[in-house]
This record gives C-alpha cells, sequence and structure tokens, in this order.
C-alpha cells in the first residue's frame, strides 16, 4: 500500500490587502537503468517526465502512456498562498461615549406649599404685663422646610438668599416710637444636608451647614456632585423692641445652580 500525504498549512490570521503567490507542486519519479542516466524534467504541458542520456528516452517514459516500457509519475500543481500578511494575533479596541445632561434639584412640591403663615405672632397684649413687656413678641416663632431631595450632579453653588436684609417687614407700619417700637423681625436660615467638596477629586459628602444670620442677607457654599436630604431651620427670635400692629412677611430662596 502506498499512502499519498497531502499537506496543507492554514494560519489563523487578519487578512490583509496584498498580492497573491502561486506554490507550485512539480516533482516526478521513475525507474530506469543506469545507461538513461536519468535527469527529472518537468514539461506541463504534456505532463511527463522524460529522462536525458539517451535518443528517444522521452519517449519511452510518459507518465501518462500506460504503453510506456518504464514507470513513471508526476504530480503537478499549485496552491495560491495567502492574500495578506499573517500574524499570530490580532484584534481591535473600541470607545464607548455617551453624554449625560447636567441637572440641579431641589424638591419643594407646588408652588402653593411655598407660603408658610405662621398666623398670630404672639405678643404681651394685656394691660397688666407691666410696660417693659406690653406689645413685645412672646417667643421665638421657628420653622423647619424639609425636602428629600436637593443636588446637582456636576461642581455647583448653593446659595440662600433674603429679598430684604431687614427681615420680615410691615409694610403697613407708618407712624410709632422707633425707641420702643420696630417694623421689622430679622430671622436666620440655616441648611442642613451632606455633600461633598467642590475640589480635590471624589470623596464621601459629610454633614454641611450654611447659616445666614439675622443680619446678614446671603450666604452660599460649593461643592462636587451632591445629592441629599435637605432641612431649611428658619428662626425669628424675639426682637429688643415691641411689635407694631400689622403684618410683617419676608421672603428668602435657596438655588442649587450648576458651576462654581
Amino acid at each position: 500500500m502506498k499512502l499519498t500525504s497531502l499537506i496543507v498549512g492554514v494560519a489563523a490570521v487578519a487578512i490583509t490587502a496584498g498580492a497573491a503567490s502561486a506554490q507550485d507542486i512539480n516533482r516526478g519519479q521513475f525507474a530506469g537503468g543506469l545507461a538513461f542516466g536519468f535527469i527529472p524534467y518537468s514539461d506541463p504541458a504534456q505532463t511527463t517526465n522524460v529522462g536525458g542520456g539517451l535518443a528517444g528516452a522521452a519517449n519511452l517514459i510518459n507518465s501518462n502512456w500506460s504503453g510506456s516500457p518504464i514507470s513513471s509519475w508526476h504530480a503537478l500543481g499549485n496552491a495560491v498562498d495567502n492574500n495578506g500578511s499573517a500574524a499570530g494575533s490580532d484584534g481591535a479596541t473600541f470607545t464607548l461615549t455617551g453624554t449625560v445632561s447636567t441637572d440641579c434639584a431641589y424638591y419643594s412640591g407646588d408652588n402653593t406649599t411655598e407660603t408658610l403663615n405662621f398666623g398670630q405672632i404672639g405678643i404681651y397684649a394685656s394691660d397688666n404685663t407691666g410696660p417693659a413687656a406690653a406689645f413685645t413678641m412672646v417667643d421665638d416663632a421657628e420653622v423647619t422646610i424639609d425636602t428629600n431631595l436637593a443636588g446637582c450632579n456636576t461642581a455647583n453653588t448653593v446659595r440662600i438668599q433674603k429679598t430684604d436684609l431687614n427681615g420680615l417687614v410691615n409694610a403697613g407700619a407708618s407712624a410709632y416710637d422707633s425707641n420702643v417700637f420696630q417694623a421689622n423681625l430679622p430671622y436666620s436660615v440655616t441648611a442642613r444636608y451632606v455633600a461633598s467638596p467642590a475640589t480635590g477629586g471624589p470623596a464621601a459628602g459629610t454633614n454641611q451647614t450654611l447659616v445666614v444670620a439675622t443680619g446678614s442677607d446671603q450666604a452660599s457654599a460649593q461643592h462636587g456632585a451632591w445629592k441629599s436630604a435637605m432641612a431649611l431651620d428658619v428662626n425669628i427670635p424675639v426682637p429688643a423692641k415691641a411689635l407694631v400692629a400689622g403684618t410683617y412677611s419676608g421672603t428668602f430662596g435657596v438655588t442649587i445652580s450648576a458651576g462654581l
């Protein structure tokens, strides 16, 4: 038994543009006497192996002629080479991108919830309170405004600002003894929340306190991206003088805005 082995090597490669080349097979074998002195020769047109040395040898040795007195065989063929350059490994790098919108938030319900009425501000009103206490405010007035959502997803500034440095003002008070009466009620606002620093890279948020004192009209703080519940503690302390009859009112706002 004769075994003929066919060997084909295939590389796992990345294919790139390039010229193809032929890998030819042109092999022959035959048997004969020493007098012939055979030299293998390829003649693709006739697909024959011929020997040199004696006249007529070409007619005696033919792998395609079953009447040839001398046995011979001939393998003639080709395979096309790689189209491109073979490589042991290949790959690619992919970049994924997306955009997140800037957003800052402070939830306060609808606008109807943003007017807070203390109702009656208690004063010493009876005629037996004594002249020092008469018409003065009985105790501090205070309220805490809570929200469970405040913050911004980028570096930001938190600001609390009153519309009037005087605090709550009694706009209807026109004539009074300013030595013993006052037509305004100073108040303070303290914001409490959890936020990160504005600089220095990522960091765990910590408890923050931003205070607008009774004698100030605004205060601000800068932070990195944060979100947290926020409490606004409003305190109207008892003033030094008596109060004029009428309505005291004032406004303050809290804003969280992108940018430092």
